[in-house]
């Protein structure tokens, strides 16, 4: 991931990696998205080189055994601007307040809310363009769907996505995806979680 590397060299070397260490195949096509592509939140990875000072988001995951992984990350190339650290750390808070909430008998509305209001507080509640998360399993998008306008509720022992992002039109964007099961003795994470900003 050093500078000068493209998108797509990546995105190969992600899905490279997975099949190599015993996947069947990656799971989705693999989003690689840096500096202002990063605002797009389903980027295909192109020509694009990687740029010291760029945020670069992965969204990548495998296959293996018929099930599906999922999750995302956002890293640095560089040292981050003090908005880079501002805009991740949001992130960063907004995924801890939907995790909490993802406890069996939830209403799927009132995750996405506690992931959301965290967003909307800091003013950039039009920057989170997309439902908090999905169910993952036998598919890689599986009830129940998390979005301020999907009904349900969360279930013990289903596994599903907390992904919140913001993405800021010719900037960049963060997103932090996790996949973890409901249960009723609280979240059992099954990626793991990041904290702080990466700095590469």
């Amino acid at each position: 991931m050093a500078p000068g590397r493209t998108e797509r060299d990546i995105a190969i070397a992600l899905e490279r990696a997975m099949v190599d260490r015993g996947a069947e195949r990656p799971a989705f096509e693999s989003i690689v998205a840096s500096g202002p592509n990063g605002a797009i939140p389903h980027h295909h990875p192109g020509a694009r080189r990687i740029e010291r000072g760029d945020l670069l988001t992965m969204d990548f995951g495998a296959l293996y055994g018929g099930y599906h992984a999922d999750m995302t990350r956002t890293v640095a190339i560089g040292e981050p601007a003090a908005w880079q650290r501002e805009l991740y750390d949001l992130v960063r808070r907004a995924q801890r307040a939907a995790i909490k909430a993802a406890v069996p008998g939830a209403e799927t509305t009132a995750v996405d809310a506690a992931a959301r209001d965290v967003i909307k507080a800091a003013g950039h509640g039009a920057a989170f363009t997309h439902g908090l998360g999905h169910g993952v399993g036998l598919e890689i998008h599986e009830a129940p769907l998390m979005g301020y306008d999907r009904t349900g509720k969360l279930m013990d022992r289903v596994p599903v996505t907390a992904e919140p992002g913001v993405y800021l039109a010719g900037r960049g964007g963060v997103r932090i995806e996790d996949t973890l099961v409901v249960r009723a003795g609280g979240p059992e994470l099954l990626t793991e979680t990041t904290r702080e900003l990466l700095v590469l």
